[in-house]
């Protein structure tokens, strides 16, 4: 295993496997930004096995893994080294895509020992036009407020199943005017954190504080998400698939639940 020093390795290791032309699977998608933190931290390692090459993103009590292989089968046999070498670490494992193209790996994963942690399925709506009252309660977040929405993500979040991000990123999305932040009398009571592009706006985190969550904080943010990406074609984000109440509120807003999915393995 060898650290992981610029971008540029990392796109030259999945550029290895491709250059294999036997085909091509993966669940890493190149992210500078954040892939870049990662790099600046030394928490990102990779390690070639056969026709397979594996990223790993290093926590203190787990790791992030993700492969670019050739085919399954291949996956299958170097997965099985890589468990080998590495026995003793709880590693999590992201499946994303449709379901037929997601059950098989899900599959080949539950037969080298790993249980699903939890799936999610992604939820879309197209943007419309829609009245919004301005909010002096909601407001983008400066640099300062990065520690707050910092410490309450690791309080709140699943660290094993939500990737949280880097103190770094934050900073980032704060930068690009991509956190709202919800206050009541001078109390961050909610987040919501998003990415934007020219055509689609993408939640990644929202939260209400529990002791608020009877004051429509969550709706509130909401309406701001959708004010900000008037201008797009569509929003969308991850819901975990079991919160059946959750789906149901957000399938009052508009949103659809479309045909993919994220499986999370976790293996020990």
């Amino acid at each position: 295993m060898e650290q992981v020093k610029s971008i540029e390795q990392l796109q030259q290791l999945s550029a290895e496997i491709k250059s294999l032309r036997r085909g091509f699977i993966t669940n890493f998608f190149l992210d500078p930004v954040k892939h870049g933190v990662w790099i600046e931290k030394g928490d990102c390692y990779a390690e070639r096995i056969g026709d397979s090459v594996f990223i790993i993103k290093e926590s203190p009590t787990f790791w992030n893994v993700f492969y670019c292989s050739t085919t399954l089968e291949a996956l299958g046999n170097d997965l099985s080294s890589f468990f080998e070498g590495h026995s003793t670490i709880t590693m999590m494992f992201d499946i994303v895509g449709r379901e037929v193209q997601c059950l098989p790996v899900v599959e080949l994963f539950q037969g080298k020992g790993c249980k699903e942690a939890t799936s999610l399925v992604r939820m879309t709506r197209m943007a419309e036009p829609f009245e919004y009252t301005p909010d002096t309660s909601i407001r983008k977040a400066s640099k300062s407020d990065i520690s707050q929405v910092s410490q309450l993500l690791h309080e709140f979040f699943n660290p094993q199943n939500e990737q949280i991000p880097y103190d770094d990123e934050l900073l980032e999305y704060a930068r690009q005017g991509h956190v709202l932040v919800c206050e009541e009398q001078t109390q961050m009571v909610g987040f919501l954190i998003y990415e934007q592009n020219a055509s689609t706006l993408y939640l990644r985190y929202w939260f209400t504080h529990p002791d608020f969550r009877d004051k429509k904080v969550g709706s509130r943010l909401l309406r701001r998400f959708f004010e900000e990406g008037i201008d797009t074609k569509r929003q969308l984000f991850w819901v975990i698939r079991s919160n059946e109440n959750a789906i149901k509120r957000y399938k009052h807003y508009g949103f659809k639940e479309e045909n993919m999915y994220d499986f999370v393995m976790q293996y020990k």
